[in-house]
């Protein structure tokens, strides 16, 4: 009898024992499932959220505008940046006129531009003069001081002398046009169109304005 308890006692020592053996092995396993279930998650995360990476800006057409840009304002990035140094040089121009009686070019042409004889800058002068006193509530009066000459912007250049002339300019000769800019009494600066029929000729005041004005007005071909 004793012989038998001993041996259904050793029978249960070896199935419990087994079955705790199975145990563990099983919760190792699971463990360790577990474990790199965590990691993969991890690596995941690290791959779609990248450290010290910017991210691209979900709203491309969202950018920031630039400080000198008004809520109405229609200017590209690159029209409000080159208005900028047009004005800088504007008022460089005249610190330097003042200074040194001269003015410099800020911007050199995009196209090629007809150079102008002495009898040419003549006529202009006298013409930009006259409309300038016919125009007194807009315009002072008419002084050798820095504030007038040729426009240095060149998207007015590549208007007058692009290949085809459309509007108030067509038919008319690159020789035969010009664009000269005057400050106003607001302090602003315009740019006056000229025109010839043809050298020799008198200048005529086809157009004032800035470059917006008179692309809208030689495009509508008004």
């Amino acid at each position: 009898m004793k012989k038998i308890l001993m041996f259904v006692l050793t029978i249960t020592i070896l199935i419990g024992g087994s079955l705790y053996f199975q145990n563990q092995s099983s919760y190792s396993e699971y463990a360790s499932i577990q474990d790199d279930k965590t990691i993969s998650e991890d690596l995941i995360t690290l791959d779609n959220n990248p450290k010290d990476v910017k991210s691209e800006n979900k709203n491309p057409g969202n950018e920031e505008s630039p400080k000198d840009a008004t809520l109405d304002d229609k200017r590209t990035f690159e029209d409000i940046a080159l208005d900028k140094r047009l004005d800088e040089g504007r008022k460089k121009n005249e610190r330097t006129y003042r200074e040194q009686g001269r003015k410099e070019s800020s911007i050199r042409p995009t196209i090629e531009v007809p150079s102008l004889s002495i009898e040419d800058i003549t006529g202009i002068y006298k013409t930009v003069d006259a409309y300038m006193r016919e125009n007194s509530d807009r315009f002072p009066e008419p002084a050798d001081n820095g504030t007038r000459g040729n426009t240095d912007d060149p998207r007015i250049q590549n208007i007058l002398y692009k290949e085809e002339k459309t509007g108030i300019i067509a038919g008319f000769e690159n020789e035969n046009l010009f664009a000269w800019e005057v400050k106003k009494l607001d302090g602003e600066y315009t740019n006056l169109l000229l025109g010839r029929k043809s050298t020799g000729e008198e200048w005529q005041v086809l157009s004032e304005g800035d470059v917006y004005q008179l692309r809208e007005e030689i495009s509508d071909g008004n």
